[in-house]
């Protein structure tokens, strides 16, 4: 995502606001800074810009901490943003005139809340609708930009949430990506972000889903983090990583989605478990029936099965052996290919359309 950080400062919001902002940028989204707050250390993807410069530039989304949405609408429509995002508070809120209200909704918008307002937004909503709100996370405020932080995760959500809800009203078929071993070379667990690799015909094959209207979500099993291999924040990096290497190519993921636990800890989340497409399908408005699951995996396609989509096996990473690997029960694969540029075509071929 392209997003324009807003930023005033000084308000209680801005504690929570400005740090996850500026670790947007450690998790590979461009981030152009205007206002205070912007962080001392150099960040990749974060650009302090002026406000003469906003005319030259097109954001998805502006993010802002200030206390009335006149200031965010007004910079998001001159960067032609899509779609706002905004800390609020309860007191300023109720203090909104008409002007502000229509402002609030001029960009599709989303609110986040501290925790300890919520009960007070129960009781006097003030005309904002409940569906376009969410809450911080119940985590201190972070002194510093931290790509791991809950309220870094709970940001990214927003904005991503606010994106596809402009985007269409309906809700939209998905492919769903397996990274190691489908999109990236298989290195066994991926600790330097330094070894991510895209594979060959990747971007290729993730444009031609794109243009036909499919989401492209990564949904990715990461252990290493639950087996003490290597920290979230290392996860974040690579993802960051993939991020811009798609970019570079012309291509911008939806969401990503990994689960960190081991395997015996009995979690929803990891695959085949289909919590993450769940999650992914509320968040994105994705069509999860009319969707395909793509890996190098029998637990991807099973992952794909128990939410209603398709799932493909590709031969790449541990295809070949997981193609013919025996035992019962064992998923069957809706379709086998030869890599990722086969199974975008198989897909397209099977009418896949938003």
């Amino acid at each position: 995502m392209r997003i324009l950080v807003a930023a005033e400062g000084g308000r209680a919001a801005s504690r929570r606001l400005l740090p996850a902002a500026a670790a947007l940028a450690l998790r590979g989204h461009q981030v152009l800074w205007l206002g205070p707050g912007a962080p001392r250390e150099t960040l990749e993807d974060l650009q302090p810009m002026a406000p003469r410069d906003l005319w030259s530039w097109s954001a998805d989304v502006v993010v802002s901490d200030a206390a009335s949405p006149l200031g965010p609408a007004l910079k998001g429509w001159q960067a032609r943003a899509l779609c706002q995002v905004l800390a609020l508070e309860h007191e300023s809120v109720t203090r909104w005139t008409w002007l502000e209200r229509f402002m609030w909704s001029s960009l599709h918008p989303q609110g986040l809340v501290d925790p300890e307002e919520a009960s007070r937004f129960q009781e006097r909503p003030s005309g904002l609708e409940f569906e376009h709100l969410a809450l911080w996370s119940d985590e201190l405020p972070a002194e510093s930009p931290d790509a791991a932080h809950g309220d870094t995760e709970i940001l990214e959500r927003a904005c991503e949430r606010a994106l596809a809800r402009h985007r269409s009203r309906a809700a939209r078929p998905a492919v769903f990506l397996d990274r190691d071993g489908t999109l990236v070379r298989e290195v066994g667990y991926l600790s330097d972000p330094a070894d991510l690799e895209i594979l060959r015909g990747v971007p290729h094959a993730l444009r031609q889903l794109q243009a036909a209207g499919l989401a492209l979500v990564v949904i990715s099993n990461q252990s290493g983090v639950g087996r003490g291999l290597f920290s979230i924040a290392r996860v974040h990096d690579a993802m960051a990583r993939l991020r811009r290497q798609l970019r570079a190519e012309g291509v911008e993921v939806d969401g990503i989605y990994f689960c960190p636990h081991r395997p015996d800890a009995g979690c929803a989340c990891r695959k085949p478990g289909s919590l993450l497409l769940e999650r992914a399908g509320e968040d994105l408005g994705l069509a999860l029936r009319h969707s395909y699951m793509v890996g190098d995996k029998r637990l991807d396609v099973e992952t794909g099965h128990r939410v209603g989509a398709q799932g493909i096996l590709v031969r790449t990473g541990y295809g070949r052996d997981e193609e013919h690997r025996a035992g019962e029960p064992i998923e069957k694969p809706d379709a086998v290919c030869d890599d990722l540029t086969a199974a975008s075509e198989w897909i397209l071929a099977h009418g896949a359309s938003p």
